[in-house]
Order: C-alpha cells, then structure tokens, then sequence
C-alpha cells in the first residue's frame, strides 16, 4: 500500500460512522496518520475505543467516541453534535455504516427490509443533514464521502434490500452535491467491490468459495480495507477539489463485465 501522504490532513476534523471494523476502521487509521482528528461512530463503545488506541496521535487532541445508531435521528443529532463540539470543528464527513441480510426476494421479511434500508439509507441521509445544516450555519465548505457498493449498479438477488439501498445512495450524493455545489460542499461516493472485511468472513475463510470470488474479479483477488480507505482519502483531499456527485468504483474491474474479457458474443 502507498505510505500516507506526511500531513496531508493536519488540522482536519473528520466523523466517520461504523468505524469499529473493516473499512471504517482502515479509514479512520489513514486520515489519522495523515494527521486528522477523527471522531469515531459506532454502536459499541468498547470496539471503538479499540480502534482509537490503534490510531496515532495527532496535534488536534484526542481522536474522540461517538457512539449512536445513525438509524435514529436523535442519535445522530447528538453524534454529530458532540464531534463538532469536541473536536471544535468539522472539515469531513465518512458515511461508512452499513449492512445486508440475505433471503429470496420471495421470502423477504418487512422487518429486515427495512431495517437494512434504515441503516444503508436513513443512515446516510441523517448524519448527512446535520453536518450540512453546521455548515451551512456556519458559513463553511466541507466535505461528504458515502461508501456506497458496486451493486450500486449490479444487481445483486437475494440480498434486494442492500441492492435497493445502494441504488438509494447513488441519488443521495447526485442530489446533495447538485444542491449544494454553489456553497462549497462537495460529495462523492466510493463504491467498493469485493473486500477482505469482517462481514464478508464466510467465503474469506473457505478457501473454495475465496477462489470462486476472486475468480469473478478481473483483476484475480478481492480488495484490502485500505485500498478502499486511499479512495475515501482521495476524495476528501485537495488532489479532488473539482470533483462533486461522483461514484469512485474502487473493485478490481467487477464493473467491467469480466465475461466479455474473452470475446464470446461475436
């Protein structure tokens, strides 16, 4: 992996949600070597304080724990809220939570359908408000990073609500960064194919089912955390400055419809 980039981030406040794990977790490490203050989101306290021991010290202060259900407004109302007010700021918003739960369309319970759309969609909408609202009170630019998925735009059965979610953010960051382009606000998403992270631990740990999923992958392996958390860093950087309502799909060539590598339709 590259080495961070020497202070890029000094001085930069950052929230990123679901940061207890996988890629929030390797997203919060690369702001914080980059010098950034990060407020780490979660549900559970003891994993996120887990995570910040990992995380060096940066002169901002301490990388503070913003635990909550970004599902509930009144919890991400105090999330963000006291982020802001512990860290004296906020430059980067990382909207990384997220999750799935599979079943035949045909089978599907309510319940589970619209508990992953309340995490995958609410969940972004909500921490997404309150940060622009500060901003715009505020007079200031920021910055909205969504990890969004490639199934984004594939397909993907059995898991309709995660799909449908996906679906759902992609228009989140258009609508938002259409809307508020003019006052400074930038927001992009990044979109992940497969990803050595703990919810993908099932076919990670068979060695059949990881050469199954590597061999759908142009490029021949599934991704690291830290591939995903360089694409995320990207976007809030100076080096992206000009780039608003995009979706960064960082999978290996997953996207490139891998069959037609070798020519079979004509």
């Amino acid at each position: 992996m590259p080495a961070p980039y020497k202070d890029r981030f000094a001085g930069k406040k950052v929230l990123v949600t679901g940061a207890s794990q996988g890629i929030g977790e390797a997203t919060a490490l690369r702001f914080a070597e980059e010098g950034a203050q990060v407020a780490l989101n979660g549900r559970k306290e003891d994993k996120l304080i887990a995570v910040r021991d990992r995380l060096p010290k940066v002169s901002g202060g301490e990388h503070p724990i913003a635990t909550g259900d970004i599902s509930r407004e009144e919890d991400v109302k105090r999330l963000v809220a006291d982020s802001i007010k512990a860290m004296d700021g906020l430059d980067v918003l990382v909207c990384n939570a997220g999750y799935q739960i599979p079943s035949p369309s045909e089978d599907i319970k309510l319940e589970d359908f619209e508990g992953v759309m309340a995490v995958n969609v609410t969940g972004v909408m909500l921490p997404c408000r309150e940060v622009i609202r500060y901003w715009l009170e505020t007079n200031q630019q920021g910055t909205i990073i969504v990890n969004s998925s490639v199934h984004q735009i594939i397909p993907k059965p059995h898991y309709l609500g995660y799909s449908a979610s996906k679906g759902a953010v992609g228009n989140i960051v258009r609508t938002l960064a259409l809307e508020y382009a003019s006052r400074g606000i930038r927001v992009n998403a990044v979109a992940p194919g497969a990803i050595v992270t703990p919810i993908n631990m099932s076919w990670i740990n068979d060695p059949e089912q990881y050469k199954a999923v590597a061999g759908h992958i142009p490029m021949k392996r599934p991704g690291e955390s830290r591939e995903i958390a360089d694409a995320i860093t990207f976007l809030a950087a100076e080096d992206s400055t000009y780039i608003t309502g995009q979706t960064l799909y960082v999978d290996g060539g997953l996207t490139l419809f891998g069959d037609f590598e070798k020519n079979w339709s004509s």
